[in-house]
């Protein structure tokens, strides 16, 4: 299985729970020309997938220091990665990050969690805790790769 751009967001913004899609949807088209939306399929169904973006998004505001620290050091950002339901336990979400990986394995990667419970498998991935982070009442793990 092979990483693919996806063209049609709809089919991916829909997979995503409903808190994301009103997350995204109403910034997308201030930040699309700066995001891929990439999917890994299997017999035309998504089985993973995420956004990756090389610039700041609006909902980065809340880190926008952070977010310009990777950014300039090249790293590109990962969100929303996303593995539907029925597709769980099964490897898709670390096959997704391990394509994206290889698709360049000199570009460096850097995203954040608000779910501890990911640690383990970001740092499985080969990602590396950097620091957590806390605003208001947010609190999110960063991770870099």
């Amino acid at each position: 299985m092979e990483l693919k751009i996806l063209k049609n967001k709809t089919v991916f913004f829909d997979l995503l729970p409903l808190e994301w899609q009103e997350s995204i949807l109403p910034i997308w088209n201030t930040c699309e020309e700066q995001a891929q939306i990439l999917t890994l399929e299997q017999d035309h169904e998504i089985c993973a997938g995420g956004i990756v973006f090389s610039a700041s998004t609006p909902e980065m505001e809340v880190y926008k220091e952070e977010a310009h620290h990777w950014f300039l050091k090249g790293y590109l950002y990962i969100g929303y990665v996303w593995v539907p339901e029925n597709k769980r336990n099964k490897n898709y979400g670390s096959l997704w990050l391990k394509n994206l990986l290889l698709r360049d394995p000199t570009q460096h990667y850097w995203l954040t969690t608000e779910e501890k419970k990911l640690r383990y498998f970001y740092e499985k991935a080969g990602f590396t805790y950097v620091k957590t982070m806390r605003s208001q009442n947010l609190e999110e793990e960063l991770f870099i790769h």
